[in-house]
């Protein structure tokens, strides 16, 4: 019986993390729904188990759940996104400051590589590359920083939004003004300078949030 539990427990761990990874990148749109018995069929699962995996996506603010209409993946709406961008701004700044003058060496120095990456990736018009490592260029930071209650919101309110935050890089002038945000960002990380990464890091996601406000309509279709 324990083991047939944990079997089904890893069944719907394996569920949950193959829909999350759909949802995130866009396979599954926002307002698709979510059918207990297409994906009990595809899965090879029983509805109960596939119940459990949209149940833990629901606690993520992934999936919706409503009674007698089944699960749909969540949409953000503008003024949701807005308050998600501004939340984040804050964070960020307060992320900056605590790390710019602890984060070490050889962090800056990957910064800088994968900052060398992000430009190749933009040369060669591999956009979704350039948001990957854009991805991995914030996560040197995070790691980095000693308050990690920040860092997990952080990461949270970005869970929410990276469904949308990978389509901003496609607005025309947003892969050239991104760069140049990041390699500001860097410069001031490399000089150990707290508030002027502070203020940099706060503004390139309220860069975002205007990219937002001003093409809602291409980010959210």
């Amino acid at each position: 019986m324990y083991i047939a539990a944990m079997k089904n427990e890893n069944q719907t761990t394996k569920i949950y993390n193959s829909l999350k990874q759909m949802i995130i990148s866009g396979e599954y749109p926002p307002l698709s729904p979510l059918h207990e018995i297409k994906l009990s069929e595809h899965y090879e699962a029983s509805r109960n188990t596939v119940k459990k995996a949209l149940l833990m996506l629901e606690r993520e603010n992934l999936v919706s759940i409503e009674l007698n209409k089944g699960a749909r993946v969540k949409s953000v709406s503008l003024e949701e996104a807005k308050e998600f961008l501004e939340l984040r701004a804050a964070l960020e700044r307060f992320i900056a400051q605590k790390t710019v003058s602890i984060i070490s060496d050889d962090d800056i120095i990957k910064m800088r590589s994968i900052l060398d990456t992000m430009k190749q990736s933009l040369q060669e018009h591999k956009l979704l590359e350039y948001s990957q490592n854009n991805q991995r260029f914030h996560m040197v930071i995070y790691q980095a920083c000693p308050n990690k209650p920040a860092v997990e919101m952080t990461t949270n309110i970005k869970l929410q939004m990276c469904r949308y935050d990978t389509k901003t890089i496609l607005v025309p002038g947003r892969d050239v003004d991104s760069f140049a945000e990041h390699e500001a960002i860097w410069e001031a990380f490399r000089l150990r300078d707290s508030d002027k990464a502070a203020t940099l890091t706060e503004q390139h996601v309220l860069n975002v949030k205007s990219i937002f406000e001003e093409h809602f309509s291409l980010l959210f279709l």
